[in-house]
Parts: structure tokens; C-alpha cells; sequence
């Protein structure tokens, strides 16, 4: 439940981070939806804000006695790291306002965060929650998004993952395709070009054989991109085994027969029957 989520860990977030620079912006009215974490007490709430704690202490009383009778509040701080907020100064604030008020909006002091994040395969992440694997990842596609123009509003079919390192994978794929296609056609082309170029010739038409072959049925809560980058490596294996390129046709149906959930839950029977054989021979 939603409820039972953490805010974001920014110091979790921050150790990932290649580099940052902070941006003083002035103070606005922001949305509390778009706070997601927070700096130093990002435990201490649920996500909704609402505190872990069922008891509220003196501070937190005197300031939801002071805002209930009017009081002029001096603004929350927050970093804002792309449309996103976390909370720096004022957490009582913004859980008094969202949830005594049901406010939408809070007047807040935003520095806004300017981040490097690096699509490097052999990157590591450390983190403290699923809540901040999850903006780490969201950092991953705004990094791939600058980096290859592949904006995913705008694609009929996202190219958005669930899993880390998985839009290094793609860029770098990317980085290849371009690679062989200058090498290929002696033609010099901003990497936009090749961008699109393997969007439309290498992502849609496997993106159309999955549709085909409904496989995204077979592996819940998953993407098309996470698909692609799993057949991909499938198919790497595959070619060096049978020393040639097999085509994606092959690998798809090879992988579907060899990971798809029907074999999975066959396996998991397979095994429950096996125990149980065993269990009665015993007996």
C-alpha cells in the first residue's frame, strides 16, 4: 500500500551521482505531490507524508496550532532535482499542509540540483530502498533521453526499463549502431539521426514481434525495453554458440521457450511433485 512507502533517501541518491551542482531559483509554490524524499529524515515519514510515529511531538503541535490559527509560515527549503522535490527544512510543514489543509501547493525555497549520472556498464549502485532505486532509475532514462534525444512521451513505444544499468545497455548499443553506420556509409550524421535511425529499424520491429508473439504476456510488470535488452544478450549467447548471427526471429523463439512463465511454473510443479515423492518414499 501506498502508505506503507518510505520517502526517498537524497543521500542514497547523492553516493551515485558522478557530480552535482546546486542552483539557487527563488521561492515558489510547489506541488506536495511532487515531493518525493528527503534529506536526513526521509525514514520518518511514509510517503504520503503522514509521520511513522502515531505520536506527535511539541514542535509539531505548535506548529499545526500556529498554521490552524493563521499564523504566517516562513517558506519549506527543498532541493529540486528534475520535477521533483525533497525536503531540506520544514517537514511538519508539509505534512500539516497536505494533510490537516489538504493543500496542494506549499511556498518553498528551491535550490534546484544539477546532476551528472553516468550509463556506464560497469557502474555499481548502492541504495536504502526500493524508493530510491526507483529515482535512481528515473535519473537513468533522463540521462539516455539527453544523451540519445529519444524523448519517451513522444515514441509510440517508450523505451523505458525496470531494470539498473539496463539503459546503459542501450546506449551503448546505440553508440555501436552509430559507429557501424559511419564506418559503413562514409557519412558523417549527428548522433539524433543514429538515435531514430535504431529506434525505427532495430526497437520497432522486434517491439512488432513481441506484439505478435503477445510476449509481454508471459512476463508481468515488465517492458518492451526490458524484453529487448534480455533477447539481445540471448541472442549474443546464441551467435557465439552456433558461431553466426541467428537473427532476433530465432532468438525470440528460443527464448521464449526457454523463460517463459509457463516453463517457470512448470518447473516450480515439477519440483513440488518431486518433494513429495520424496516425502512419501520416506514415510
Amino acid at each position: 500500500m501506498e502508505s506503507k512507502k518510505s520517502l526517498v533517501d537524497f543521500s542514497s541518491v547523492e553516493k551515485n551521482l558522478r557530480k552535482f551542482h546546486l542552483k539557487p531559483s527563488g521561492i515558489h509554490a510547489i506541488e506536495i505531490d511532487k515531493i518525493v524524499g528527503s534529506l536526513g529524515r526521509y525514514n520518518d515519514f511514509h510517503k504520503n507524508l503522514i509521520p511513522k510515529r502515531s505520536t506527535r511531538n511539541t514542535r509539531y503541535e505548535t506548529i499545526k496550532k500556529g498554521m490552524l490559527g493563521g499564523m504566517e509560515m516562513p517558506p519549506i527549503k527543498v532541493y529540486q532535482v528534475l520535477d521533483n522535490y525533497f525536503v531540506i527544512d520544514g517537514h511538519h510543514r508539509v505534512n500539516i499542509a497536505k494533510n490537516e489543509f489538504n493543500a496542494k501547493y506549499i511556498d518553498a525555497e528551491v535550490i534546484e540540483v544539477h546532476f551528472e549520472m553516468d550509463l556506464n556498464l560497469n557502474k555499481t549502485y548502492t541504495y536504502s530502498t526500493e524508493q530510491t532505486r526507483e529515482f535512481l532509475l528515473k535519473l537513468e532514462e533522463d540521462a539516455f533521453e539527453k544523451k540519445t534525444f529519444l524523448v519517451n512521451k513522444i515514441l509510440k513505444y517508450p523505451v523505458k526499463v525496470t531494470e539498473l544499468s539496463s539503459y546503459a545497455k542501450l546506449y551503448e548499443e546505440i553508440e555501436n549502431f552509430y559507429e557501424e553506420f559511419e564506418k559503413e556509409t562514409f557519412i558523417k550524421r549527428a548522433f539524433i539521426y543514429a538515435s531514430y535511425k535504431w529506434y525505427e529499424t532495430r526497437f520497432l520491429p522486434a517491439v512488432n514481434l513481441m506484439e505478435t508473439e503477445n510476449l509481454l504476456n508471459y512476463f508481468p510488470r515488465r517492458t518492451h525495453a526490458d524484453l529487448y535488452v534480455w533477447i539481445q544478450q540471448h541472442k549474443y549467447y546464441l551467435s557465439q554458440k552456433h558461431g553466426r548471427d541467428v537473427g532476433f526471429d530465432y532468438t525470440v523463439h528460443d527464448f521464449l521457450k526457454k523463460y517463459n512463465r509457463r516453463k517457470v511454473f512448470a518447473l516450480i510443479y515439477n519440483f513440488i511433485d518431486d518433494v513429495i515423492d520424496i516425502v512419501k518414499k520416506k514415510d
